[in-house]
Order: C-alpha cells, then sequence, then structure tokens
C-alpha cells in the first residue's frame, strides 16, 4: 500500500482532513502493536479521541477502495459518539464521491439514521 494506496491524492486528502495518521512499525513499536493487537500489515485501525476501536481493516487495498471504506467507518465512528452532523457529512460525501461502493449501502445506513435523529 505504501507505492500505491498511501500516495494516492484522494487517500491523503480524506486522511489530512479526516483523520490523524499514525504509522506503526511493530518490529520496533511493539507495545504499540500489542495495545493495538496488530498482527497482520497492513491494518488500518479507525480509533475515536477516547482510543475506542470503530473500525479494523487489514491486508492491501486500493485507493477506490480504501478511501470509501475510511469514509464510512469515519462516518460510523462520527454516529458513535453523537456528532450526527459529521456523520451525515461523511456518508453523503461517501455517497456522491463513491456511489458503487461496496460501502455505499453501509454510508446509506449511517445516512438514515443520522438524518432519524435530527427529527
Amino acid at each position: 500500500m505504501d507505492t500505491v494506496t498511501y500516495p494516492n491524492s484522494r487517500t491523503v486528502e480524506f486522511v489530512k482532513d479526516w483523520m490523524i495518521g499514525l504509522r506503526v512499525d511493530v518490529k520496533s513499536q511493539r507495545d504499540l502493536a500489542m495495545e493495538f493487537q496488530i498482527q497482520y500489515t497492513p491494518t488500518v485501525i479507525i480509533l475515536d479521541g477516547d482510543r475506542k476501536e470503530h473500525h479494523r481493516s487489514i491486508g492491501f487495498h486500493a485507493p477506490e477502495d480504501l478511501v470509501p471504506e475510511l469514509m464510512a467507518a469515519a462516518a460510523k465512528a462520527q454516529y458513535e459518539n453523537k456528532r450526527f452532523r459529521k456523520a451525515l457529512a461523511l456518508s453523503k460525501k461517501m455517497l456522491t464521491d463513491y456511489p458503487r461502493s461496496t460501502w455505499a449501502a453501509e454510508a446509506s445506513k449511517i445516512e438514515a439514521a443520522c438524518r432519524a435523529h435530527s427529527g
């Protein structure tokens, strides 16, 4: 993923705008690898500010697969933390930018749940 997915402009832009990226070297940072139970690389974990895990993805993902997955996962994390406006914005963006993604159904569920909360 280092040569294709991570340097991709859409991946970089999304991570810059919505996340704090942290790379864990499982050999030299064993304490973090153990804390987050990283057994295989690459592993992408979506955590909130309290270090609660909301999503985990293991293995290679092309940018066109990873970005919508990250969007849906981030929307889910925002929703679970009762940040409904941010969750709605992320799910709508995911559905607009990647309507045919395998993550579209998840984003649609989050969008509907957010709308239910906003009355």
